[in-house]
């Protein structure tokens, strides 16, 4: 089924991404040497795709702009892992920043909104 909102993702992954923003926001909020955003672009050269959208990410104000959080909401599969579209943007991500990327699964958000 197509999804009416494009990119952006459901209504659902729009609001857990906003509440992920918020979380990472506040964490850094008293700190003037990182920034916080949603939709910031990845450029991943060597990935399976040139360029990853990291849903939202904690990143340095100076160049080179090191990341220091990203964090990827999508849904998962039967198995409980990421679908594979998301598994590809966590590896192409992974890769390039070196830093583990959080996925959370907006499916299962609200059982799980504490971790």
């Amino acid at each position: 089924m197509a999804n009416l909102n494009g990119k952006k993702g459901s209504a659902l992954h729009q609001k857990v991404q906003e509440a992920e923003f918020e979380k990472l926001k506040q964490e850094y909020d008293n700190n003037k040497k990182i920034m916080v955003d949603t939709e910031v672009p990845v450029f991943t050269p060597h990935g399976k795709k040139k360029q990853r959208v990291a849903d939202v990410a904690a990143f340095g104000t100076e160049k080179p702009f090191p990341f220091v959080k990203v964090v990827q909401v999508g849904k998962t599969d039967e198995d409980g892992n990421p679908v594979k579209r998301e598994q590809e943007a966590i590896e192409d991500i992974e890769k390039h920043t070196e830093i583990k990327v959080k996925f959370v699964n907006y499916e299962d958000y609200e059982t799980n909104a504490n971790e």
